[in-house]
């Protein structure tokens, strides 16, 4: 086990939550329901950051490994809400609410009763799969929810000349496909993979809502 990996998740978990407070400001100055979301969605970013660094260095319990995955799943359903303040309006946002609200639930229960192998570490990393109910609960909510995340946002870039947002489209990739980056005797590309995600989640989430994208979500509200 290389204390560098270690030491490395922990920086970037600290980052992570730095730059969550950095959209939450945004929040607190704009009263903007789409960055309190953003915010709260890269909070869990670094939680779950701070929880793989506990796991690397041997901290292993069914608590930690099971809110993990959970974690995992809110996070994504989490940001696409966010998405969802501002790309949908009436019915279709009040259903994706409650499509993530359940989801959500669903997660939780799920993770509550599931119990998970120490197999799905591989040196020190979650890289294997974690029981069925499980994964069927998380991908409910975590590819439909990236799927809003990148539509919308690739959608606005273009639609609305928002480059911006483009940042939000090639993060989420980025995290989602971050897995195929581990190599054991590497392990925290990894790391580096899911930072650099949030990295361009926060370029793109605190610079999406300017005055006329913020007069346009009033209306529509």
């Amino acid at each position: 086990m290389d204390p560098v990996v270690g030491v490395s998740i922990v920086v970037l978990s600290a980052v992570a939550l730095v730059l969550s407070g950095m959209v939450l400001a945004k929040y607190r100055s704009g009263r903007s329901l789409a960055h309190l979301f953003w915010g709260v969605g890269i909070v869990l970013v670094g939680l779950t950051l701070a929880e793989e660094a506990g796991l690397y260095f041997g901290l292993w319990s069914q608590l930690l490994i099971r809110s993990y995955f959970v974690l995992v799943a809110l996070l994504v359903g989490i940001l696409s809400l966010g998405s969802a303040e501002i790309s949908l309006s009436g019915r279709w946002r009040s259903a994706w609410f409650a499509y993530v609200g359940l989801g959500g639930v669903a997660s939780i229960v799920v993770g509550a009763i599931t119990t998970v192998s120490p197999s799905v570490l591989r040196a020190g990393v979650v890289w294997g799969s974690p029981p069925l109910a499980l994964v069927l609960a998380s991908t409910a909510l975590t590819v439909p929810s990236a799927l809003l995340l990148i539509v919308s946002s690739a959608y606005g870039a273009v639609r609305q000349h928002r480059p911006r947002l483009l940042y939000v489209t090639v993060g989420t990739a980025v995290i989602a496909l971050s897995g195929s980056l581990f190599i054991v005797s590497f392990p925290v590309a990894l790391y580096y993979a899911e930072f650099l995600g949030v990295l361009l989640l926060f370029l793109g989430f605190v610079h999406i809502l300017g005055p006329t994208h913020r007069t346009a979500v009033a209306a529509a509200a």
